[in-house]
């Protein structure tokens, strides 16, 4: 199994109501820059999504969001893939929960995240190789679904996906030693949040974003007594 796979089934996300708001994407094409991962590769056109080039979205299981193509050519039909190049005629292309596979002009694309979508997916063109990005599926998580009987937990990672900084809480039910570090995909630890004692109580926040980072996934872990609390979020730069 992938890290990322696994990071993303040990860390489904506790999800706050705002970053939820946003259900429907515009997309428009342009010519690629120098930062668009796929750079050089395949077509050098790309999907545009809100303004940004080779925007990563985070979607959660059960919900429907809707592609809004804003004039793109029908050269580049917009799909859903399971393949990180697309193209080749609808290479990998996902049609579960999707309606309208291949919007173009003004049409629109709607996706509901059935339950079995597998944690990474593509939005791609179906004629064309490397024009989009990657799409984040993870699970929606209730406070009832928090790690019971540990006497610890991190709680909301907000906003996420972020473009600056995350913010992490943590309640205790007693004071502890608590380490709180943040791993990247490789498994490389790239920050401690916190090393020490904390009392009891819910008013903990850690705030995670440094400047230097690459945009992506990471995972923040809370370790107390030899049992840890993980959570994921995703950096977009």
């Amino acid at each position: 199994m992938k890290l990322r796979h696994f990071f993303a089934a040990v860390a489904a996300l506790l999800i706050a109501p705002s970053i939820l708001a946003q259900t429907t994407f515009q997309v428009t094409i342009a010519t690629k820059t120098a930062a668009h991962p796929y750079f050089g590769m395949g077509h050098p056109d790309a999907f545009v999504i809100d303004a940004t080039e080779a925007n990563e979205l985070t979607l959660i299981r059960g919900e429907t969001y809707t592609f809004q193509m804003n004039g793109t050519s029908a050269i580049h039909p917009f799909m859903i893939s399971t393949d990180a190049a697309g193209g080749s005629g609808g290479a990998g292309e996902y049609t579960d929960g999707v309606t309208n596979s291949g919007a173009s002009g003004n049409e629109a694309l709607t996706f509901t995240v059935p339950n079995g979508a597998p944690d990474l997916l593509y939005y791609q063109c179906f004629n064309h190789q490397f024009m989009g990005w990657e799409l984040n599926v993870i699970n929606p998580v209730s406070i009832e679904d928090e790690t019971p009987g540990i006497g610890f937990d991190l709680s909301v990672a907000y906003p996420n996906p972020s473009n600056d900084a995350v913010t992490v809480g943590m309640s205790l039910e007693e004071t502890r030693d608590v380490l709180v570090e943040v791993y990247d995909v490789a498994g490389r630890r790239v920050a401690v949040l916190h090393e020490g004692a904390l009392a009891a109580g819910t008013d903990h926040r850690f705030v995670f974003g440094e400047a230097d980072l690459p945009g992506g996934v990471y995972l923040i872990r809370a370790t107390a007594d030899g049992t840890s609390v993980e959570r994921r979020i995703t950096l977009v730069r």
